[in-house]
């Protein structure tokens, strides 16, 4: 049995490996951008000097709508208990957008904005930089993304069946990533422990990314999940239902998920190898 799986397992992760890579790599990087575009964007988030008290918060929100297109209004502010951060204004359009003013001087700092190594980041993760098809109207790479998504779930069941150890003494040996063993037991351990140990989390992010993938899919986990808030399944995505703990752990789990299909052509290379090379020590004897 465990012969049929191991044949689903690695013909399932050799063609689509290499996204999975991709994906798992950029979704690692993007769990802190929040955090590094806040730092890289320091002037619009801090005052330049804190003085004695603010000035009041309707003279604020005119300043910032006198500044902001025609129809657009400020729909929420955001005050911070830090007297050196400056205030964050919502508007009503475009969607999503914040002002940033310093509170003491009414200066409109700037809008928010990502980062355009984020704006490819994020790209690249959901669409592999590709845009929908001008005729067919087939987005190729989101659809792309989303297959090899949907292969990880499998590839990631079928790696349970092949790690599932016969005794306890196989057990303790499958849950050890060894270190002083030489390079090929090292990237054996890293693709067959690591993956273990982060299995939960993938599975988790893979089957909350399909959500925005296939309407179809999207509408199965809806059924499954009943009103299950959509906050909450971006939450578990990224990772950050839990706070920084668990984005933290998700950003690695991402990161030996990236890792997994590498160690895996790795591995398959080099069983090919050391057949071929038991094939002409045959052939000479």
């Amino acid at each position: 049995m465990k012969k049929i799986f191991r044949h689903i397992h690695l013909w399932l992760s050799l063609p689509f490996g290499i996204v999975i890579t991709i994906t798992c790599l950029t979704g690692a990087i993007l769990v802190f951008e929040k955090e590094i575009t806040a730092c890289v964007q320091h002037d619009l988030r801090f005052v330049e000097e804190v003085k004695d008290a603010p000035l009041p918060t309707d003279m604020l929100i005119q300043r910032v709508e006198n500044v902001l297109p025609e129809g657009a209004v400020v729909t929420h502010v955001t005050t911070s208990t830090d007297p050196r951060r400056t205030y964050q204004m919502r508007i009503s359009k475009p969607r999503n957008a914040r002002i940033f003013v310093d509170p003491y001087t009414g200066e409109v700092k700037g809008r928010n904005a990502r980062l355009p190594f984020f704006t490819q980041t994020l790209k690249l993760h959901r669409f592999l930089l590709g845009k929908r098809h001008a005729e067919s109207g087939i987005f190729w790479g989101k659809t792309i993304v989303g297959i090899s998504t949907l292969m990880l779930v499998f590839i990631l069941l079928t790696g349970v069946v092949l790690w599932w150890p016969k005794s306890k003494k196989a057990f303790r040996n499958l849950t050890i990533i060894h270190i002083n063993r030489g390079w090929h037991r090292f990237w054996y351990d890293l693709h067959v422990v690591g993956g273990m140990y982060v299995l939960v989390f993938l599975l988790a992010i893979a089957i909350t990314g399909l959500t925005w993938s296939f309407p179809w899919f999207r509408t199965a986990f809806y059924a499954i999940f009943g009103s299950l808030p959509r906050g909450l399944v971006y939450a578990i995505h990224v990772g950050s239902w839990g706070g920084m703990f668990t984005r933290i752990l998700t950003f690695i789990a991402a990161l030996i998920g990236a890792t997994l299909p590498l160690t895996g052509y790795y591995l398959w290379i080099k069983r090919l190898i050391t057949k071929r090379k038991k094939r002409c020590e045959k052939k000479i004897l």
